[in-house]
């Protein structure tokens, strides 16, 4: 058993941090760190995902619909589904993915702060 806190060593920038918090045999738990402002372009997952925001405030995107999630709520995605992240304030976010996808392809989806994602 090993005990983890979304809460410790945070650290956020001008473009999100992303943080592989554990692994199991099934998912990979991710903390994203997003500054005010920051963004993750609109992309997929391969599998399912589940986003919960632990801190802050985000609006999220999906499909021509918009949600605004405050701390405490969390949406879920089947696989390929586009959405995008935005952080309306500093936000922490846990990520739930399949085994099978990958940290690396998250960190694929930050635009550079300062620019927009048209």
């Amino acid at each position: 058993m090993q005990k983890i806190s979304f809460m410790d060593k945070l650290s956020f920038s001008d473009k999100p941090v992303i943080t592989l918090m554990c692994e199991t045999s099934h998912s990979k738990e991710i903390r994203i760190c997003m500054g005010e402002g920051s963004s993750m372009k609109e992309h997929t997952a391969p599998g399912a995902i589940t986003i919960m925001l632990i801190g802050g405030k985000l609006l999220l995107e999906s499909q021509g619909e918009e949600r605004v999630l405050e701390e405490g709520e969390m949406v879920c995605f089947d696989p390929g589904i586009p959405h995008s992240l935005q952080a309306m304030e500093a936000c922490i976010i846990r990520l739930t993915l399949a085994k099978h996808d990958s940290v690396e392809r998250v960190r694929n989806v930050i635009v550079p702060f300062g620019f927009s994602q048209a």
